[in-house]
């Protein structure tokens, strides 16, 4: 098995089939078709299936492909390192980000970080916080934009400030419109919409059981779509809250420890390159500043 074997497979799985993948390659189908077989026997697995117009990855193909990825994605990032030595910063960076922390201010430090270092340019995946973990963990992304609560124990953070969580909804839904605060208790009788990480700490401002939800989600711009419909109220990040329209009534949660707080991480001993490397000091000095 060698790394041109895993550049072969990668692209064949990219491109959805072995013809495709044998132009993007620039090389004939039959060798292509060689290789694979070489690697399978080699492996003694079978990586996929071969439709009458794509394949299909069998479960050792879904794993070996990401393990491709991961070995060529730390290939590349020792070469590039060893040719910038004593060069300026360049380079891609790999960043994982949420939906809900791509807010002006976070745009504006990555802008910062590549007015500063013009040959880096920014590679961004998107998901959200567990699926981020998962390519932190693969090796797929090297730094990742989240939020909390999320494992601490795997992974060096730098943490921004606590972030207040606000009710977000049309005027009609809440107990008290005119409230400058309101306690997550007031809002049982409400239809709620919450996004699933934060379920437990939301559930657990109820006296009691906690009531059921109208929506549980896994992304909080869908927390504000349904809320911005009329749905219900939606119970998210105050940055988050800010980009509902102005029908939408917009009221602080006065319950202690429901707060919210935007994480850079890394897998501790994860990070390879240069570029995620100098990304990781840039961003809590940015925001100290």
């Amino acid at each position: 098995m060698n790394l041109k074997q895993m550049e072969y497979f990668v692209a064949i799985v990219n491109e959805g089939n072995i013809s495709a993948a044998a132009k993007s390659l620039h090389i004939s189908q039959p060798p292509l078709s060689a290789q694979m077989k070489l690697l399978e026997d080699e492996l003694g697995v079978v990586l996929f299936e071969r439709g009458s117009r794509s394949i299909f990855l069998t479960e050792a193909g879904k794993v070996f492909y990401e393990k491709a990825l991961h070995i060529l994605h730390l290939t590349t990032a020792v070469s590039d390192e060893l040719q910038q030595m004593g060069q300026g910063l360049k380079g891609p960076l790999h960043l994982g980000m949420i939906s809900s922390v791509q807010t002006p201010r976070l745009i504006r430090a990555l802008s910062s970080f590549v007015s500063l270092h013009p040959e880096v340019t920014l590679r961004i995946s998107e998901g959200n916080t567990y699926e981020l973990m998962d390519q932190l963990n693969s090796g797929l992304i090297e730094v990742a934009v989240v939020r909390t609560p999320l494992p601490t124990e795997s992974y060096q953070c730098h943490f921004l400030e606590a972030e207040p969580m606000m009710a977000v909804g049309k005027p009609e839904f809440f107990p008290d419109p005119a409230a400058n605060s309101i306690s997550v208790a007031s809002l049982a009788s409400c239809p709620l919409i919450v996004y699933r990480r934060w379920e437990p700490f939301i559930s657990h401002c109820f006296p009691g059981t906690a009531p059921d939800y109208l929506c549980i989600n896994d992304d909080a711009r869908t927390s504000m779509t349904w809320a911005q419909c009329g749905a219900g109220i939606a119970l998210v990040p105050s940055s988050m809250a800010k980009a509902g329209g102005e029908d939408l009534l917009k009221i602080p949660l006065k319950d202690q420890g429901v707060m919210s707080r935007i994480a850079l991480i890394a897998r501790k001993h994860g990070m390879v390159s240069r570029v995620s490397r100098e990304f990781f000091q840039f961003f809590p000095n940015y925001f100290a500043n």
